[in-house]
């Protein structure tokens, strides 16, 4: 491919996976309850909001609306780059780019959820044993203390963790997923902070699979 023609590639995806990254269900499904899910429950536009603050059905329609939205740009950008060895670089580019939408969307004033789902399919479609090793990780750690924000923060950090052992790709292929797979986590992170205070301190809300 052409220096010109990758870069404006490479511009075209980061934008339209931010912008798809954007459209957050949570927020969207919460209207039909005349309500906005950032000003309920925990305040974060994000599946577990929903479902504490609505119940299940709202709760699983919202993270199979986010795995959708995900799956758009990422598996778009694995058609485009079929043919290269570094298209599981690219699909985490779009990934982060995603992730990134979803956290900060330019429809919502820039204030999302927390893209644990998104950033679960990230790991899915860059490698889904990435995927299995964080779902194994983040259930297990839910059903050993049935917090949330601690399995979705494990998980994550066990992308990068993974990627690293599993990967027998080229050097800077394999780094450059390492680094966009260990941004997504730091940035899972940033965004659980407030739940890490609260889990020090141990006031963090603990999980129950109903409806408040």
């Amino acid at each position: 491919m052409d220096t010109l023609i990758f870069i404006l590639v490479i511009i075209a995806i980061g934008f339209a996976s931010y912008l798809i990254g954007s459209i957050n269900c949570s927020i969207l499904i919460s209207k039909i309850f005349k309500q906005d899910v950032r000003n309920s429950g925990s305040g974060n536009a994000g599946a577990t909001n929903m479902l504490r603050t609505f119940g299940p059905a709202a709760g699983v329609i919202t993270m199979l609306g986010d795995f959708l939205k995900t799956l758009i740009p990422l598996v778009a950008t694995r058609i485009i780059f079929k043919d290269e060895e570094y298209w599981q670089a690219m699909v985490a580019f779009s990934g982060f780019c995603c992730s990134m939408g979803h956290a900060f969307p330019i429809y919502f004033g820039f204030r999302g959820g927390k893209a644990v789902t998104v950033v679960a399919m990230v790991l899915f479609v860059v490698d889904w044993r990435c995927f299995v090793v964080a779902v194994s990780l983040f259930v297990l750690t839910i059903a050993l203390t049935r917090y949330v924000s601690l399995g979705s923060m494990i998980g994550a950090f066990s992308g990068p963790v993974t990627m690293f052992f599993i990967s027998h790709d080229n050097l800077a292929n394999r780094w450059f997923v390492v680094v966009c797979l260990l941004a997504l986590a730091i940035m899972i992170l940033l965004l659980h902070w407030e739940n890490v205070k609260r889990l020090v301190k141990g006031t963090e809300r603990k999980f129950k699979f109903k409806k408040d």
